[in-house]
């Protein structure tokens, strides 16, 4: 999934693809963690959260309200 030519041209779109990502995210929990890992160069997903997506997306979701990154 994560070769997808259309997911490696969202990640391509660097920081400009963040609020979309994060719109989905919040709508729909899913498999944005390797773009927004690629993207942003950081991962802030607690270690207990790793595999439940829905956490993950949460832990995701603080962090960019913590970067002030609005969607």
């Amino acid at each position: 999934m994560v070769l997808h030519p259309c997911y490696q041209r969202i990640i391509g779109m660097g920081p400009d693809a963040l609020p979309y990502i994060f719109r989905d995210l919040e709508r729909k929990p899913g498999h944005w963690f390797w773009a927004l890992k690629a993207i942003t160069g950081v991962n802030p997903v607690a270690p207990e959260n790793t595999g439940r997506i829905k956490f993950m997306a949460q832990d995701w979701l603080n962090w960019a309200r913590s970067q002030g990154i609005r969607w």
